[in-house]
């Protein structure tokens, strides 16, 4: 695809992740994992970054997403917490034990049920002993472990299908869901990339970025890639749509593990990169709230069978 993107965001910050589109504030929101930080722009603001509002929280910051109660929810490195509308921590919710220090919370999403969806990755040894939890009011569950790195979820419309990524076997998996959560069999569907952030727009395309690869990846809905973007950055991490009709497709990088020379080579790396008009994503989902999109159990029993 011969598009060439706009720079949303020259910042430029260690590792964007958790981008997407608020639209109780009109604002782009996404995190510096590295360096701790929430930021809320405008689609208008300086690419700059010096009309954002910035927020400083204890590093790592993962992720980062909408409550329906008000405010944020936010993963830290072993721990999950809401944000109050100013970005500053008001409540532990939970502690997430890894089972050694070389560990922490990644990528992070809400599901169309309302629950916070979260995965670890392994920042040391590389070894598959990263996890799956997911969190909603009855309090913490281990899904499934067993990963490298956690990364770009995704959903189905109704729900009944979850989309989960493992950067380290360049494999993007799908299982059967339900109402309590629980996961079917992880089935290989999207394979073979660097897979990082994952976003699904309203014609059931998937836009993923490649880390490392400097692109963004669109696959049809039976997985078969039909056309890239190319980003003026290596290390492609967070995609997500937004803007009041959710027609741009925002592309986050980092800096991260780049050496002065490819500094030199690909000086944006760790801005924010945007595409406009090439299609419709999807609103994100708010923490405490069922999507209108899920079936209601009581009038369709198959929501819970995975």
């Amino acid at each position: 695809m011969d598009v060439h993107p706009q720079v949303f965001r020259d910042t430029p910050a260690i590792l964007v992740e958790s981008i997407w589109w608020d639209a109780r504030t009109d604002e782009v929101v996404w995190v510096d994992i590295t360096a701790g930080t929430l930021h809320r722009g405008r689609m208008d603001g300086a690419v700059d970054g010096s009309d954002d509002r910035v927020t400083e929280l204890p590093p790592p910051l993962s992720a980062v997403q909408p409550r329906a109660a008000g405010g944020y929810i936010a993963a830290l490195g072993d721990r999950i917490v809401t944000l109050d509308d100013d970005g500053l921590i008001a409540e532990t919710l939970a502690k997430l034990y890894h089972v050694h220090a070389g560990l922490r919370s990644n990528e992070a999403k809400v599901d169309p049920f309302g629950r916070f969806l979260v995965g670890s990755m392994n920042v040391t040894t590389g070894e598959p002993n990263a996890a799956l939890y997911l969190l909603d009011d009855t309090g913490l569950r281990t899904l499934l472990g067993g990963f490298g790195v956690t990364n770009g979820f995704e959903w189905s419309d109704d729900g009944r299908t979850v989309y989960v990524t493992d950067t380290t076997v360049k494999t993007v998996y799908r299982a059967r869901t339900g109402e309590d959560g629980r996961l079917g069999p992880l089935e290989p569907f999207l394979v073979g990339y660097d897979s990082d952030g994952l976003a699904l727009d309203t014609d059931g395309r998937f836009w993923n970025g490649v880390n490392g690869g400097g692109r963004v990846l669109r696959w049809s809905p039976d997985g078969t890639v039909e056309d890239e973007l190319s980003v003026p950055a290596p290390g492609v991490t967070s995609v997500a749509f937004g803007g009041p009709e959710l027609t741009t497709l925002f592309v986050g990088t980092a800096r991260e593990n780049l050496t002065e020379a490819d500094l030199v080579e690909a000086p944006l790396s760790g801005g924010i990169f945007r595409f406009d008009g090439l299609a419709t994503g999807r609103p994100v989902n708010s923490y405490g709230r069922r999507s209108t999109s899920v079936p209601d159990p009581a009038t369709d029993p198959a929501t819970d069978r995975i």
